[in-house]
């Protein structure tokens, strides 16, 4: 089986959505119905430790990865215990240059990468992987997204994808439309240039490029602009769901 790395780093077009709470049910039902991979959002969304580490293994066993989302590009310690619990990679937000991003990886990466922390832990099977072993296969498997919403992010997305290992950009369409001094205005100029921006860059370095989304009629467009990777959230699929249901019954 494909890792998700492989996966990311092919451009295979990838459907994701992004969980603001703790939820095994939405993992699970999110699987069955062929989604690749989850976001735990620990940025914006209501988590703790058992949240992050329950929802983990209720992903593993429905057989779709997670990523986790820290709460901003210096959060490395929760990075690494994100990785341990056996999340399948990181989404690092708020990246302000290619310095701090250069940090991020180094904390989930071990050494002679990195400067992750070594332990028996559930993603290596409590050292059940002969360490040795271990340390390379989880260097060359562990996904690292870094998010594209800043003016820094967005001057700096050339030396950010020449990163060897950061395999994703990822477009935070709110933040980075406020960074350029139109939030929430998609259609604008300088927004849309953003993220035509993003997809060259990243295809100019064989680099993966992704976006949330508000809806999926984007896709095709986005695909179109070199765009593999795709994500919504929990919320944004429950409130469609119950919109169209509402309306249903008023047809």
């Amino acid at each position: 089986m494909k890792s998700l790395r492989s996966r990311v780093l092919g451009r295979e077009p990838l459907l994701g959505a992004f969980l603001t709470d703790p939820s095994a049910t939405f993992a699970e039902v999110l699987a069955q119905q062929g989604f690749d991979f989850l976001v735990l959002d620990t940025e914006h969304g209501i988590w703790d430790a058992a949240g992050v580490a329950g929802t983990i293994r209720a992903a593993d066993a429905a057989g779709i990865p997670s990523v986790v989302r820290v709460p901003n590009c210096q959060s490395s310690g929760d990075a690494g215990r994100a990785l341990d619990l056996g999340a399948s990679g990181t989404l690092f937000p708020r990246a302000e240059g290619v310095a701090p991003v250069q940090a991020a990886v180094e904390s989930v990466k071990f050494a002679p990468v990195g400067k992750r922390g070594l332990g028996g832990v559930r993603a290596n099977r409590y050292a059940g992987v002969p360490l040795d072993h271990w340390v390379l296969e989880a260097n060359e498997q562990t996904t690292v997204f870094v998010q594209i919403e800043t003016a820094g992010a967005l001057n700096a997305a050339c030396d950010i994808a020449s990163e060897k290992w950061v395999d994703l950009l990822f477009v935070g369409p709110n933040d980075l439309s406020q960074a350029l001094g139109v939030p929430g205005h998609y259609d604008d100029p300088r927004y849309v240039a953003g993220v035509e921006r993003v997809a060259k860059v990243a295809g100019e370095h064989a680099k993966a490029a992704g976006i949330m989304l508000r809806s999926a009629d984007q896709i095709p467009d986005l695909r179109k602009l070199g765009y593999s990777l795709f994500t919504t959230s929990d919320r944004s699929l429950l409130a469609q769901s119950a919109k169209n249901w509402r309306g249903a019954l008023q047809r």
